[in-house]
């Protein structure tokens, strides 16, 4: 035997045997809690208490009929309402069918099923989809957003109480306007117009749309909605505030692009001019003055340094370098870095092991990424004799570059703090921007970065990059 949910069930049939039997097996063979009535008018009562799941009510009967019972429940109650019908009663059933009633089904069906198990499970169904309709209609209520059902004539059948808030009005007041009562008559014609798209393709649309400053994000879901015209569902969102972030965002990228073109153009070349000049004053500048001529090549070429972070800053976050990964050879980068720090820096030893030839997932400020670690290593290094020794480890999958220095290290609290925007150490002549945009770069190769210890003393900057497989990529 199918032990059915405990539903309360009330039966209505002036025949009285017929009426007991259905609640009876009802009862003793699904589980159900059942209530047998002949008076269709004491049925109506029972129904009002609201403790009733589903009504099951014969058609004919001499003092109400089904239908006329139905009318006079559903304007007091919601409840899901199974109509028993004489065989081959078409027309009654058609006619139950448009006033709303839930099933029906013909009672030689109930007489001739075994133990009236298709009576019960059109009574499950009916009650699920009842409790589903009525989630989803709480759900609809009290969503946050504007939820309407509109004609494609315009005609609003149903709304929810944000709609009604938005309008000052109320639900009632709105079911039966046209949605160009309320909203301007451009964007009324256009959400019907997204609403017959949505009806012909048979699929959901989105679009947005403004009224004054206010924006807005919709989505249009075609219904079913039986005997009435096509109708669809326009859930309205509000996107104001995010399309205003969305300007100021573009506006700002607008200025981050100015800033760059000053930064990578006219500081930078007047720098370098700066630095041309520096390089022939010894040569005109008495033997006392080699010092000072020295500091101001130094000075000019951290700031064209200085330069070239902020710019390959500016175009990691503004879009104007691709974060699209391609090949790029490891190697090569590595060399040009290592001959553009020998060029500066006489009395470095710089080591380069031998397997660092690799295809790495990448973009051209790969090159930012070494340069910027190699300078580092020259930057905090105290001794009289900077070294720098560069290796890698290699997988199948990765690569391990690792620049290790021969200075005093870096202390266990700081290795991951030092790549933190704005991050130094209280001597350092540096900006605190370089470490943080390496850190920038690598997430977006998806690589890792992390600090070491070196021996017998110093600090290794580790970079982990994926090998390029052009297979995949």
């Amino acid at each position: 035997m199918v032990r059915h949910e405990s539903l309360s069930i009330l039966v209505v049939d002036d025949s009285e045997f017929f009426a007991t039997l259905v609640a009876e097996t009802l009862s003793e063979e699904h589980g159900m809690a059942t209530t047998a009535v002949t008076d269709p008018r004491e049925a109506v009562s029972i129904a009002a208490e609201g403790t009733v799941d589903c009504i099951v009510s014969d058609y004919q009967m001499p003092d109400l009929t089904g239908l006329e019972l139905y009318d006079a429940i559903v304007d007091k109650t919601d409840v899901p309402f199974i109509l028993v019908t004489s065989e081959g009663d078409e027309t009654v059933a058609s006619r139950a069918i448009r006033k709303g009633v839930d099933e029906y089904i013909l009672k030689q069906d109930i007489n001739e099923a075994d133990a009236l198990k298709l009576l019960a499970n059109r009574i499950d169904n009916v009650v699920d989809r009842h409790r589903t309709q009525q989630k989803y209609e709480r759900l609809v209520a009290n969503a946050p957003d504007e939820i309407s059902q509109v004609r494609l004539d315009g005609t609003i059948l149903a709304a929810n109480e944000t709609m009604a808030r938005a309008f000052n009005t109320t639900t009632d007041e709105l079911v039966g306007q046209q949605l160009s009562s309320i909203l301007p008559e451009d964007v009324a014609e256009n959400r019907r117009t997204q609403g017959q798209r949505a009806i012909t393709a048979g699929s959901v649309v989105t679009f947005q749309d403004s009224i004054g400053l206010r924006h807005f994000h919709n989505i249009v879901v075609p219904l079913e909605t039986g005997s009435e015209e096509d109708s669809v569902q326009i859930v309205t969102r509000e996107i104001t505030l995010q399309k205003h972030n969305e300007e100021e965002l573009r506006r700002k990228k607008e200025e981050l692009t100015f800033i760059n073109r000053i930064v990578s153009h006219d500081i930078k070349n007047d720098v370098n001019v700066i630095s041309g000049w520096a390089g022939v004053l010894p040569d005109h500048t008495d033997p006392a003055a080699i010092e000072m001529v020295e500091r101001i090549r130094e000075t000019s070429d951290h700031i064209a340094e200085l330069a070239q972070i902020a710019k390959d800053f500016v175009d990691s976050i503004e879009g104007t370098t691709t974060v699209d990964l391609e090949a790029i050879d490891l190697g090569a980068i590595v060399d040009t870095e290592v001959s553009k720090l020998r060029s500066k820096h006489d009395d470095v030893t710089i080591t380069v092991g031998d397997e660092i030839d690799a295809v790495v997932r990448a973009n051209e400020l790969l090159s930012s990424v070494v340069g910027n670690l190699l300078t580092n290593a020259i930057r905090h290094n105290d001794t009289d004799a900077p070294a720098i020794e560069i290796t890698a480890d290699r997988t199948a999958t990765t690569i391990v570059l690792r620049i290790a220095d021969n200075g005093p290290g870096i202390p266990d609290s700081e290795k991951e703090a030092v790549f933190e925007k704005g991050r130094k150490g209280a001597e350092s002549p540096g900006s605190g921007i370089g470490l943080y945009l390496v850190s920038k770069l690598v997430d977006q190769y998806n690589g890792e970065i992390w600090v070491e210890d070196a021996e017998p003393t110093g600090a290794v900057f580790a970079v982990e990059l994926q090998i390029y497989d052009p297979d995949i990529d």
